[in-house]
């Protein structure tokens, strides 16, 4: 019997030896896939960054996509930024960009410039090759991301309304604009004849933060509203100027809503307490801006605006993204700048007449990248309803 016992041992040593090269192969395979797996993983992300970094550069240029896509400087601007985040998200020397990828599209639907980009990168097998396995590893990985005109604002928003009369259709990024504020808060200007909130001077309390209070107005004004402020939706059905006043009157039926769509009216003057100290502060700072809009003619059949005071509604018909580059709240409170930001600013005050009555605020257009909620935009690139408040996703 010793024999066969010695036979079965000989065969198990034998099984033995085959399931170990098996075993060792098997785990070579795994070890390679698994760190090709991570490449692909990397390069995602790499791919990723760099179609948000162009996308995020294409907010900077104004007009509608079509502008902008044959816009050749934006197009190899945001193409040099993809490529710069895409190597620092993946800094091999094996990256290399899949130039067959790269596109800046448009999507009349959806209303949104569309960035593609992708990139590759190889990965050593360490084991695989001694199994007759390939030495190297190569993958491809491309991302899409979108610029739309934002309809959610979560920082920057400062409480003070502007008239769409006040100002052309579709701001021009760069211009300075001189919007007129009603004298002793109850007549409206020239500039928005059709439009009065009596005890109001067109100054808001933030969504959720309905205190008329001096004090809270000019934290407010500093530091932005604290909640999101967000177009009323629904306005891309809207056809005439009828129907656009029903969808934003709509809204707002129920008065100030929590959702930042409707803002309530605050008391307080453009020029009570230390408000006009803290206009000059963002003045300063060249903060950015962003300011509600509500509606009235030739925009809306009519003003938009309802009741008085603090009952004063103002349903927001759209955003504008600006710096402040001076203002006149009285013949005592003013200030300006023409320098930094400011630069080229031809408004400064000379020549106003020498009353209380003459209010304005000057802005500076400017293109703002803003978060804001993933809700389709009901506003297209460069419309009358684009006030240069962008946003930037990964769709893709």
């Amino acid at each position: 019997m010793t024999p066969v016992r010695d036979d079965e041992r000989g065969a198990i040593a034998v099984l033995v030896a085959l399931l170990a090269v098996f075993l060792i192969g098997l785990s070579a395979f795994t070890v390679d896939l698994g760190a090709a797996y991570v490449s692909d993983r990397n390069l995602q992300k790499a791919a990723d960054a760099g179609a948000l970094a162009g996308a995020q550069t294409l907010t900077e240029y104004k007009g509608t996509c079509d502008n902008i896509r044959s816009n050749s400087a934006a197009v190899n601007a945001a193409h040099l930024a993809a490529i710069a985040v895409a190597k620092k998200n993946y800094p091999d020397v094996s990256w290399t960009e899949d130039t067959t990828a790269w596109k800046v599209s448009c999507d009349p639907q959806l209303k949104v410039v569309n960035v593609t980009f992708g990139n590759s990168g190889t990965t050593d097998a360490q084991f695989t090759g001694v199994f007759g396995g390939q030495d190297k590893v190569t993958t491809n990985r491309q991302a899409q991301a979108t610029v739309d005109v934002a309809p959610t604002a979560k920082e920057n928003v400062r409480p003070l309304a502007l008239c769409s009369a006040a100002f052309a259709s579709a701001p021009t990024n760069g211009d300075f604009v001189q919007i007129y504020y009603p004298g002793g808060g109850f007549s409206p200007p020239p500039q928005c004849p059709t439009a009065g909130a009596a005890g109001n001077w067109w100054t808001l309390d933030c969504p959720n933060q309905p205190t008329g209070s001096t004090k809270e107005l000019e934290d407010q004004i500093r530091d932005g509203c604290r909640d999101a402020v967000t177009v009323v939706p629904g306005q891309g059905d809207a056809t005439t100027p009828g129907e656009l006043t029903i969808t934003l009157e709509a809204a707002c039926d129920t008065g100030p809503s929590g959702d930042g769509a409707c803002m309530g009216g605050d008391p307080g003057g453009i020029d009570s307490g230390q408000i006009a100290s803290a206009w000059k502060d963002l003045v300063m700072t060249e903060a950015e801006s962003l300011f509600p809009v509500f509606c009235v003619e030739p925009q809306c059949s009519a003003s938009t605006v309802e009741g008085s005071g603090t009952n004063a509604t103002f349903p927001v018909y759209k955003m504008v993204a600006a710096v402040i580059c001076g203002y006149r709240f009285s013949k005592n409170e003013k200030y300006f700048s023409t320098t930094g930001a400011c630069a080229g600013n031809t408004f400064t005050g000379v020549g106003d007449p020498d009353n209380n009555q003459t209010n304005y605020i000057v802005i500076k257009y400017i293109n703002s990248r803003t978060s804001g909620s993933y809700g389709e935009s009901d506003c297209a690139l460069g419309a009358e309803c684009d006030g240069g408040m962008r946003r930037t996703r990964l769709t893709g």
